[in-house]
């Protein structure tokens, strides 16, 4: 399946939702018209975010900056591979718009901050077709630039909401890094990493829950989710080339979340077992709202679209959030 370049907008000049799975980038992503029409919680309801991670062989390193409506979020990690822990790992809540400042777009001009109490990150689109990407805080230190390779390419999903109303997302993989990393007197060299990025805004549920794999190397890509935009944005990336697969379904112990997964869709393209080696977990109740979060990090074995899939590095995740 040839995917079609996405539209200019996820929303046309008379409020029409262009829903649909597509190739490359949107351009800004405003959903404050089709919010106004939601009523007084329309505004709250729009929630966005800008995640990276990046995956080699020494370590696995991850960024968020979330904007919720009610607040602004930023986080960053480091787990070391050899030593199967979590090195650096910081989380902080701030002022929506001010704190956290999440890009309007998922292609050129993008720029999404977050700084807060002596942490900062910053997440670029460069002229070059690069990203840079910098973290700073809490003994940790990571400057980065994501290149765009003949392997990698961005899926833009559009999709209707279940208890919401629209989501636009863009899911781009395989890209090649290049920087360091440091955490106190440890340094890491990205050299032999690949790197994914996800920009998502939406008009989401207040209740929303996901199961979630993502990897990237060199060749090839994957992102499957059970949930919330699946099987949409389900797809898998050889070579270049963004194969478009269905509905997943994740089997795994949520009690347990480092005993094996398996994870199959249903067209058959896709059958994964996936290995925990460590995870990140982040539990917050605020009494009006609550993330409840685990990501397992490891690898992937067993075969998609036709590929097999070997000792491929990435996340799965399982996330419930009322917000």
């Amino acid at each position: 399946m040839i995917l079609e370049p996405a539209p200019a907008s996820p929303v046309d000049g008379g409020g029409a939702i262009a829903f649909g799975v597509y190739a490359g980038h949107t351009g800004p992503i405003d959903w404050g018209p089709v919010a106004r029409r939601t009523g007084r919680r329309g505004a709250l309801r729009w929630k966005r975010w800008h995640y990276v991670c990046i995956a080699g062989a020494a370590f696995v390193a991850g960024l968020a900056i979330g904007d919720v409506g009610w607040a602004g979020t930023g986080f960053a990690y480091l787990f070391d591979r050899r030593e199967r822990r979590l090195l650096a790992d910081f989380s902080h809540l701030g002022l929506p718009g001010r704190s956290a400042r999440v890009a309007d777009r998922a292609g050129q001009g993008a720029l999404s901050t977050f700084a807060s109490r002596g942490a900062s990150l910053r997440l670029e689109r460069s002229q070059e077709a690069s990203w840079r990407v910098a973290v700073r805080g809490h003994r940790f230190l990571l400057t980065a630039i994501l290149e765009e390779t003949p392997a990698s390419g961005t899926l833009c999903a559009i999709a209707p909401i279940e208890g919401g109303v629209a989501n636009c997302t863009h899911k781009t993989s395989c890209l090649r890094a290049r920087g360091l990393a440091h955490v106190g007197e440890a340094t890491f060299d990205l050299g032999d990493c690949h790197a994914t990025l996800d920009h998502t805004s939406g008009l989401l549920a207040r209740n929303t829950r996901w199961h979630w794999a993502s990897a990237s190397g060199e060749r090839i890509g994957l992102n499957l989710v059970e949930g919330f935009n699946g099987p949409i944005e389900n797809a898998v990336w050889v070579d270049g080339r963004i194969e478009s697969v269905g509905a997943a379904s994740f089997e795994m112990d949520p009690a347990h979340p480092l005993d094996p997964w398996h994870i199959r869709t249903v067209d058959g393209a896709v059958e994964l077992t996936f290995t925990p080696e460590g995870q990140r977990a982040e539990d917050k109740n605020l009494l009006f709202a609550m993330s409840r979060y685990v990501q397992p990090i490891g690898t992937f074995e067993g075969r998609a679209s036709g590929v097999v899939v070997k000792d491929l590095i990435g996340v799965t995740e399982q996330h419930r959030a009322r917000w």
